[in-house]
């Protein structure tokens, strides 16, 4: 049975991979996102549709007829933005009667997790889903991989080949999650009305330690790197300053403060049993690094 698939958000860091996973596997994939022709150049096997997250009628156009979706909410401007899209999405998912829906939280989530307001408001948004009466599925994603490519988390990684990202204790480990280890999963989500109602903590497999890490990033940078975290606050302030954006970086400062207090290996996830629950294989840290330098090399 050929499975008609939307994915919102096609042409964003989490959206892109789940589309080109689903096209690999077969699905009928509808790509929605704001540009057509956007969608379109980087989609073309998929069926383009247009719409933003607070328009119901678009919505609904592109959820009517489909078997699931996926919804990864994008960064919002406002505080209020996420509760709009939320409301302006199920309205149309209610409309249309959408049979599933595979949802990411986009970041550390749940009640083992210290409380502070980007946590809160993560966790609130996956009860909001599981509460909301069409048929779901949460994923819970811990700190994605990809933060680290764009530079400005990590400016002197290639420079002075100091890694000073993310700003927890250097005895700390993390499961990190990547873009693409979380759109195996959300593939294998789309077509598994049976586990609706629950919501999975992903990750990449193999937790590491600050120096861990570190150690792993010297192949790529080609240089020895060490392991220096700044505080939340200066991280808070480095993403304020980026983007513009003061609330960001005090939710910022407040998450990772509150992420620092817990144990060294609290923070760490059994990815053996989301394989075995969604039947996936997901990749290491070192060959998800190893495909960051191919990529670089090809450019």
């Amino acid at each position: 049975m050929n499975q008609t698939v939307a994915i919102f958000g096609a042409t964003g860091a989490q959206g892109a991979p789940v589309v080109q996973e689903a096209l690999a596997k077969g699905l009928t994939v509808r790509a929605v996102a704001r540009d057509v022709a956007k969608i379109s150049d980087m989609h073309s096997e998929a069926h383009a549709f247009a719409a933003t997250l607070d328009d119901v009628d678009a919505i609904a156009r592109a959820l009517d007829g489909v078997d699931a979706a996926f919804l990864h909410l994008p960064a919002p401007a406002t505080p209020e933005d996420p509760q709009t899209w939320m409301t302006a999405f199920f309205t149309a998912a209610h409309q249309v009667g959408l049979p599933l829906l595979v949802f990411t939280t986009g970041g550390t989530s749940g009640a083992r997790y210290p409380s502070s307001m980007m946590i809160d408001a993560t966790t609130g948004g996956m009860m909001a889903v599981l509460n909301s009466g069409i048929p779901s599925i949460v994923l819970q994603p811990t700190i994605y991989l990809e933060n680290l490519l764009p530079g400005f988390l990590t400016p002197q990684l290639k420079t002075e080949g100091v890694l000073n990202y993310p700003p927890l204790p250097d005895t700390m480990k993390v499961t990190w999650t990547s873009h693409f280890d979380q759109a195996r999963v959300a593939v294998a989500a789309l077509s598994r009305p049976d586990l609706a109602g629950q919501h999975f903590e992903i990750g990449t497999p193999a937790p590491l330690t600050g120096g861990q890490l570190a150690e792993l990033l010297s192949g790529w940078v080609e240089r020895p790197v060490s392991f220096a975290p700044q505080s939340p606050a200066e991280l808070g302030a480095q993403v304020a300053e980026a983007f513009g954006n003061p609330g960001m970086g005090h939710m910022l400062t407040d998450m990772y403060g509150a992420l620092a207090k817990m144990g060294d290996d609290d923070m760490c996830i059994d990815t053996q049993k989301v394989e075995e629950t969604f039947d996936v294989t997901l990749s290491t840290v070192v060959e998800h690094i190893k495909s960051w330098g191919k990529a670089a090399a090809a450019a």
